[in-house]
């Protein structure tokens, strides 16, 4: 009986669905063609095709104007999509070794609206119903970064985390998802390749990650995000405005690029932060190093339980230490869902690398409670 029951269930659900439905499908087209490679003009095989709809005309529309579909090429570089709905689509090539277009938008096709008129033009194609619209594509060979991370001792960085910046359309350094499908990170020897890089210029930088233990304690949560990080640059790079670029031209491949991670220009930082009335340490805080010439943010880290800051590798140079988010919680308590019982203002004082140091101090001024904490 109990299965009688769901049957009689699911025919009822899909009879309203049928309802649903208009009487007749509507008309479709279908898309054709071909991928080629450019630099051998042989056909792409395994080649990967996808079709996004492009946004209806009209201001403020932003509502596609069909589906979409991924397809592969056969062993001719040939490819079909039948029972597409008319309108206007882009129509995109991908294949390891290749580049993608549109590298301003970092791989993120969900975007493609935004890339310049140009892109939008090659990438184009109309269908419409009960016709068959051919399209050829040709991929143009990707540029590689190949090259190696080491310490300035000899010993090789082993799964390093690479990774590449370029420059967005505000003109500032952007981590870049070109290449995103490469194995960015070393080899067991500190090597790395990145491919599929569109023509341009980038930065090259590793990431040194250094994952902390999550201690759970009774009555304490676990820490956020126990690792921390620092980034090293191509080009005795420690600082960003130190970094070497690279220029790479169409299926360029630029090789010998070695990364050196200074260790005798790495130093541990550390610290208390504490209330600037009473001098006691406060229990939660997240600590933040920012380059002294442009404030980007270098790495941030949360203070302990006793109010103690700890940076285990930072770069010379002259910094802004900048305490954010401070406030004093009931013991034994890490959750940020809990109410502070004291907060502070936010600050912020220089700190020049020069060497290791221990014991500075932050003070953070306490704020006056709020309306809604005085009523409570």
């Amino acid at each position: 009986m109990k299965v009688l029951r769901i049957l009689a269930v699911l025919l009822l659900v899909a009879r309203a669905f049928a309802a649903q439905l208009p009487a007749q499908p509507p008309a479709t087209g279908s898309i054709t063609g071909h991928v080629f490679l450019g630099d051998s003009h042989l056909p792409a095989r395994m080649a990967y095709v996808t079709l996004l709809p492009a946004m209806a005309a009209g201001a403020g529309d932003k509502n596609p104007t069909g589906g979409f579909a991924l397809v592969q090429t056969g062993l001719d570089g040939a490819f079909v999509m039948p029972n597409v709905l008319p309108g206007s689509y882009y129509l995109i090539g991908m294949k390891r070794g290749y580049s993608l277009p549109a590298p301003d938008l970092n791989g993120d096709f969900s975007n493609i609206d935004k890339a310049p008129q140009d892109v939008k033009d090659a990438l184009t194609v109309a269908v419409a119903a009960n016709r068959v619209t051919t399209a050829n594509i040709v991929l143009s060979r990707g540029a590689v970064i190949a090259g190696a991370v080491r310490f300035d001792d000899g010993e090789p960085a082993i799964e390093a985390r690479v990774s590449l910046l370029r420059k967005d359309k505000s003109g500032k350094w952007a981590e870049s998802q070109d290449g995103a499908d490469s194995e960015n990170s070393t080899d067991d020897e500190g090597n790395f390749r990145i491919a599929n890089l569109s023509p341009g210029e980038y930065l090259l930088r590793t990431t040194l990650v250094l994952s902390g233990a999550e201690v759970r304690i009774p009555g304490m949560g676990s820490p956020n995000d126990p690792d921390y990080h620092w980034d090293i640059y191509f080009g005795d790079g420690i600082r960003p405005s130190d970094a070497k670029t690279i220029k790479l031209k169409e299926g360029e491949q630029s090789n010998g690029n070695t990364i050196e991670i200074p260790l005798a220009r790495l130093h541990s930082i550390s610290g208390t932060v504490i209330n600037l009335e009473t001098g006691a340490p406060i229990n939660r805080a997240d600590v933040e190093l920012h380059n002294a010439d442009d404030d980007s943010t270098c790495t941030v880290t949360a203070i302990s339980a006793t109010g103690q800051f700890h940076f285990p590798f930072v770069a010379e140079g002259e910094y802004t230490l900048k305490v954010r988010k401070a406030a004093d919680v009931a013991p034994g308590s890490r959750s940020h869902d809990e109410k502070p019982l004291r907060t502070y203002a936010d600050a912020s004082q220089p700190l020049i690398v020069k060497g290791e140091a221990s014991g500075i101090t932050i003070q953070v001024k306490p704020q006056a409670p709020s309306a809604d904490a005085i009523a409570q």
